[in-house]
């Protein structure tokens, strides 16, 4: 029969409830379960472990796979660039608009006229929209920092004065605050 890793999980909690308020087991019982519980879970995790590095190595050789046809697209379409304008130069040069043929219709077009702006600041008032835009950059090693400090000030003083801390922290930044993540878990 297959246990689940999240029952061994709860098990050993369950195990270290009943030991707290049992006074039938022994100090070798005690050990000995936990060993147990502890050794299967031990087991569960690490080959949980390893199904994770062969997931995330599954996802490298994507990633490498899918640079090395991002490159090869880009060389077909270099490669078709080149032969289209291989193509627009034997037109050019036969001195033809138009060639057509049973599969295709070959026609040397002119260029489109695109404007380019050398100087945009020499450009007449009236053909010019300026806007101004104001960036706020937040130094946030100095914003945590005076936070943090604001912290263990309020936890020293709610110490002292036997209160809880959210009681007597006043946050000195207004507009931000710290943020705990969630839990992650580190395997090494």
């Amino acid at each position: 029969m297959s246990v689940r890793t999240i029952d061994l999980a709860f098990d050993r909690k369950k195990f270290l409830e009943l030991v707290a308020t049992s006074d039938d087991l022994t100090p070798e019982m005690i050990a000995d379960t936990l060993e147990a519980i502890e050794g299967s879970l031990g087991d569960k995790l690490d080959s949980a472990m390893a199904a994770v590095r062969h997931i995330e190595g599954q996802a490298e050789i994507c990633d490498k796979e899918a640079k090395r046809l991002s490159s090869r697209k880009k060389s077909y379409q270099t490669n078709a660039g080149k032969l289209r304008t291989y193509m627009l130069q034997c037109l050019i040069t036969a001195e033809l608009k138009n060639l057509k043929t049973t599969l295709n219709t070959f026609t040397a077009v002119k260029g489109r006229e695109t404007l380019v702006v050398d100087n945009a600041e020499s450009l007449p008032d009236d053909y010019v929209d300026v806007a101004s835009q104001i960036i706020y950059t937040p130094k946030a090693d100095e914003i945590k920092n005076a936070i943090k400090k604001a912290m263990e000030d309020a936890e020293a003083k709610a110490l002292e004065e036997g209160k809880e801390i959210n009681e007597v922290f006043v946050n000195p930044i207004p507009g931000a605050r710290i943020e705990v993540g969630p839990n992650s878990l580190q395997v090494r």
